[in-house]
């Protein structure tokens, strides 16, 4: 049974993540900033789940001693840690530089890229001493080096993230813990509505393309599940991905889902 941490699970990815290893028979830490959506979404998942498959704990990935905490509290309820997936992010509002708030600026390179670098060092230095474990880190718009107007900081955050990943790859490529990235796709979460959503264009990439986050998220983690290999990215915008996207879009049109 593999014991998975998912930072930012009380919602969206990290929450389908956080149900889908727990239906298949996975212990899940579940982590979120706002202590409100957290218990909701403990409660929401223990009415299918048992108790001793799951601990939830409030985290902001900002904090190195907030993810500290919660590394030590994984292993003193589970014993050590298979997994841990840095998924906490955050958005701005789709606009240009200069309409932003200089806060929500901050806040999202603070929790997009420094969450994700706090994540991997304190699962690194973990996972070293323990002897084996698999770090991922979630990528997107951004990580590609393309341009979306509107998403400058968002995909400057992500495209930190990859620079930072590829590194860590090459970096533990010499220890006994793997790392690898998960670009998860079209998922239709509130992320999505607040950027790409706020577009008539956005709008109908999303209903032609979007996946649910249900059925999305089980097949991320089936994958994430099956994978061994160190460097490997969980890629549902493959080729093969988006032949099919393509190939249902006029039933996403036509029913909506």
């Amino acid at each position: 049974m593999k014991t998975i941490v998912i930072t930012g699970s009380s919602m969206g990815i990290g929450f389908g993540l956080a149900s889908s290893f727990l239906a298949s028979g996975c212990r899940v830490v579940m982590t979120g900033h706002d202590q409100g959506h957290l218990a909701h979404a403990k409660a929401v998942l223990l009415k299918h789940f048992h108790e001793d498959q799951l601990l939830a704990m409030a985290c902001d990935v900002v904090c190195l001693d907030d993810v500290q905490c919660l590394w030590d509290a994984a292993v003193q309820r589970f014993g050590s840690l298979d997994i841990w997936i840095n998924n906490a992010g955050v958005v701005h509002s789709m606009d240009p530089l200069w309409k932003l708030d200089a806060e929500e600026i901050r806040r999202v390179i603070d929790v997009n890229l420094m969450g994700t670098i706090n994540g991997s060092y304190v699962a690194m230095r973990g996972m070293m001493l323990q002897g084996a474990g698999h770090i991922y880190n979630m990528e997107g718009q951004g990580a590609d080096g393309g341009i979306v107007e509107g998403m400058g900081v968002f995909g400057t955050s992500k495209a930190g993230v990859h620079y930072f990943s590829k590194t860590l790859i090459q970096e533990a490529s010499r220890t006994p813990v793997k790392v690898s990235t998960i670009i998860p796709g079209i998922i239709k979460t509130s992320l999505q509505e607040k950027t790409a959503g706020t577009t008539t264009q956005g709008r109908i990439f999303l209903q032609m393309f979007g996946e649910e986050v249900g059925p999305a998220t089980k097949d991320l983690a089936r994958r994430i599940l099956s994978n061994t290999a160190h460097g490997n990215c969980i890629n549902r915008m493959s080729a093969p991905d988006m032949l099919g996207k393509v190939a249902g879009a006029p039933f996403q049109m036509l029913f909506g889902r």
